[in-house]
């Protein structure tokens, strides 16, 4: 067994449909992603000699067990929603955050082929309101990741160094990298922060972020797939979200009436249809179909009089950046309603923040299709920007990528 510490980066984005992280092994190594269901349920110890891999070729983080103390464990993700368990919007994240931090720790060991023992740098995304909360977290995360077990190993971890920071704030990380200190501590900026919980603003006034300013709603992409189903029968919010799909389609620009390759996120009414008979699916899928549409509408509403009231003013604001898992399927709408409100300022999407992390990761022919059809690039755009700026990592394209900033905008993609 191998005695010397493994040295452990991650950045770890805890969203209630996907545990989304970033990590590196040692000081220069390459980062890599991992992703997670956000399933986590509690049982007695008994049923651990239960869990034993049934292969030698599935992933540890589908297999996620963990022991924080002899008289219980936990099952995360995939392996937590084989025995039924279910995701809560109710419940802070913060509460649930410990047991998944260990469970990313141990599949990234396992995975790596790390030492049992590790030297961990760890970074966190909460929601705005969740991340006051930090002391309390930090010292639960001390006293439980010391020595705990994955999968029947033990491992001990030492958190040499530790931060958490609000929802939007590596988005907000990266503008340094495309601006001068002296533009970002001049300026007034903001994030739109969309997600499967929490909609959120954060505003930064002179480079410090002004918690007056800032403020998050629960609004969050559930609200929308909530509505679906009260207009349905039979679908979950799981059969909701795995029906959503992400792919290039050729749109005409009714400005140049051009053809343009654009990224179009949908609902595959398909696969929510679960009648067998010809004739019932069809109307099965005309109804669902219906209940998109009405519920995106008045989804919508909602989320643009929370947007009317929270945004500053064009007067007020010099840019704005928009991100998130919802931005993606409500893109048009964003669009147009940005556009319209922010004529004089500088919006934009995080198209560039998604081109350096998909050219950092080396996916391979068989991972890249499937990353992009899930949204991973948006969904990770966020721990990008602060896993740069925590991890102190120069991406291989920052010059091209600065150069490229000064002409993204709202208008052009």
């Amino acid at each position: 067994m191998n005695k010397r510490a493994s040295k452990l980066t991650i950045v770890c984005d805890h969203g209630t449909s996907l545990t989304k992280v970033l990590y590196r092994v040692g000081r220069s190594g390459q980062p890599k992603h991992l992703t997670m269901d956000a399933q986590l349920l509690k049982l007695d110890v008994n049923v651990i000699e239960n869990l034993q891999q049934t292969s030698g070729f599935g992933k540890p983080e589908h297999n996620a067990w963990l022991q924080i103390d002899s008289n219980s464990c936990y099952l995360v993700g995939r392996l937590a929603q084989e025995y039924r368990a279910s995701t809560s919007i109710k419940s802070l994240k913060y509460e649930s955050i410990v047991p998944k931090i260990l469970s990313v720790v141990g599949a990234i060991a396992v995975k790596e082929k790390l030492s049992d023992q590790i030297k961990l740098d760890l970074a966190l995304l909460l929601p705005l309101g969740e991340s006051s909360n930090n002391s309390e977290l930090e010292k639960e995360l001390e006293e439980s990741i010391s020595e705990f077990k994955f999968q029947g190993k033990t491992i001990g971890v030492d958190l040499q160094r530790y931060r958490c920071q609000p929802e939007g704030y590596g988005i907000a990380s990266n503008l340094l990298k495309i601006c001068s200190l002296e533009t970002v501590q001049a300026q007034t900026f903001a994030v739109l922060m969309f997600g499967y919980r929490n909609t959120s603003l954060l505003l930064f006034k002179d480079g410090t972020l002004s918690f007056d300013g800032s403020g998050t709603t629960n609004l969050g992409f559930y609200n929308f797939s909530d509505r679906i189903i009260k207009k349905t029968s039979g679908l979950t919010r799981e059969d909701i979200q795995s029906a959503i799909y992400t792919c290039e389609e050729n749109i005409i620009n009714h400005k140049t009436a051009l053809g343009e390759e654009r990224l179009i996120t949908k609902i595959v009414v398909e696969e929510l249809v679960k009648s067998r008979d010809k004739q019932k699916a069809e109307v099965e899928k005309s109804r669902i179909e219906t209940a998109i549409g009405n519920s995106k509408r008045e989804y919508w509403q909602l989320l643009e009089g929370w947007l009317d009231e929270v945004l500053p003013t064009q007067r007020q604001l010099d840019r704005l950046v928009y991100t998130g898992g919802t931005s993606g399927f409500f893109r048009q709408e964003l669009k147009d309603y940005l556009s319209g409100k922010y004529s004089d300022v500088e919006v934009s999407s995080t198209e560039l923040i998604e081109r350096s992390l998909l050219s950092e990761l080396n996916l391979s022919e068989v991972e890249l299709p499937r990353f992009k059809q899930q949204q991973l690039p948006l969904r990770f755009a966020d721990a990008w920007g602060l896993f740069v700026d925590f991890a102190r990592y120069t991406p291989k394209n920052s010059t091209k990528l600065i150069k490229m900033a000064g002409t993204a905008s709202i208008g052009n993609g």
